[in-house]
């Protein structure tokens, strides 16, 4: 088959997809020159179908699980040999699909040569690309391959499959659903309630949702997870604010998106925050003895003085430096609305002083969590000033792990964390 571009172009490029064990491979056939009865090269469109079909497939969560020259002069030889990556790439993370391109074809050319060759070969070879495509098993290889082709549509921004299962952690009583709240505004244009600007919803693919901005108008791709805690949080306190400390960095989009939830009001503060009512202290319950926001922010606030201990400053449990008190929150490790009462008033255990420069959120969003042995580890996000932030962390002891700590830990690995660097 022979894919069509978002334009709607049918490229010069063969491609197939095939049942591969108990996965899915996508067979990109090499590229030549002109044979007879041909008028132009044979594939001559490689590498720019190589890179659509990348983007195609992180669109639907897809996880690149080996890349491999397959070339019939070479499938005698081991995998191992004609391997092109060393590890799997989770490829809705990847921002950039022409470096990723340009690494599977240059690693091509040396593949299959005679030892002492004076110059590497060619590095449009039969590709196969090992997949792991969720809801698309082994029985569904036509299905895969017509959705990558485009031959349904001249632009590849449909759910094309049901949303996968949601994480069990995200099931539940009268919990709000992120995948049914996105998936109702798909096709809808939801407005910043800080700058108005507008977030088109394209789809939601996999565990992400899709949306096109005036940046972006190509569409980026925002976890669900993200808006997903975003919501939470807002059920929990009763208000946030719409801003990258409570929200994380795409507070602007998730507040957006809050603010289409029912009886959601939007007050034009500095910071703007998004309230479940009118009044300031709403009545919605934190799960506490019914307790209203105004008690939470009092608990809080006696956390945060036994951990401060008298101290005017303390280091941040992460990342290890000191600041003045006014720079450091009492992070839950355990999140708070699904701890016990008798866990939320295990004070010592429960709870670690964490600074606002960047490392409670990023352990409050699953991104830095704590081994069972209290090292930091870290997890991508594909942002390179964010992941060059992570960098810092990992491996570092935490000052807040120990015996009494680690089982709250635990179940932060379990439940939040996302996946480890390395």
């Amino acid at each position: 088959m022979y894919p069509k571009d978002d334009a709607g172009r049918e490229l010069n490029a063969e491609f197939s997809v095939e049942a591969d064990s108990d996965h899915l491979a996508v067979i990109l056939e090499s590229a030549g020159g002109v044979t007879a009865g041909r008028q132009a090269p044979r594939n001559a469109d490689y590498r720019e179908a190589l890179e659509l079909l990348l983007r195609r497939l992180a669109q639907l969560d897809a996880v690149l699980l080996g890349a491999f020259v397959d070339s019939r002069n070479v499938q005698h030889l081991d995998e191992s040999e004609r391997a092109l990556l060393s590890e799997p790439v989770a490829l809705a993370a990847q921002r950039d699909f022409e470096e990723l391109r340009r690494l599977l074809t240059s690693r091509q050319g040396r593949i299959g040569q005679r030892e002492g060759a004076p110059k590497a070969g060619n590095n449009s070879k039969r590709l196969r690309l090992r997949l792991n495509v969720p809801e698309y098993g082994p029985d569904d290889a036509k299905a895969l391959e017509s959705d990558l082709a485009g031959a349904g549509a001249g632009r590849f921004d449909v759910v094309m499959r049901p949303v996968p299962a949601r994480p069990a952690s995200w099931v539940g009583g009268n919990r709000v659903d992120a995948y049914e709240v996105l998936r109702e505004l798909i096709g809808a244009e939801v407005r910043t309630v800080v700058t108005d600007k507008p977030n088109l919803v394209m789809g939601v693919r996999g565990h992400h949702v899709e949306v096109a901005t005036e940046n972006s108008p190509e569409g980026k791709l925002i976890p669900v997870a993200e808006v997903q805690a975003g919501i939470d949080r807002l059920m929990a306190q009763g208000s946030v604010l719409v801003s990258p400390p409570e929200l994380g960095y795409r507070s602007w989009f998730i507040g957006a998106v809050l603010a289409t939830l029912p009886g959601a009001v939007v007050r034009q503060s500095r910071p703007v925050v998004i309230a479940l009512s009118e009044d300031d202290t709403t009545e919605q319950s934190t799960g506490l003895d019914g307790k209203v926001l105004a008690t939470y922010r009092k608990e809080q606030g006696k956390l945060r003085r036994s951990l401060l201990d008298g101290r005017a400053a303390a280091a941040c449990a992460l990342c290890g430096e000191v600041f003045p008190e006014g720079f450091l929150v009492a992070a839950h490790i355990k999140k708070r609305s699904l701890c016990t009462d008798k866990e939320r008033l295990n004070l010592s255990n429960v709870a670690m002083l964490a600074c606002r420069f960047g490392c409670d959120h990023l352990y409050e969003y699953g991104y830095v969590t704590v081994s069972e042995n209290g090292r930091v580890q870290v997890a991508r996000t594909g942002e390179p000033v964010i992941d060059s932030r992570l960098t810092a962390l990992a491996d570092r002891a935490c000052g807040a792990h120990h015996a009494g700590s680690e089982p709250y830990f635990a179940w932060h690995r379990a439940n939040v964390f996302r996946e480890a660097v390395g």
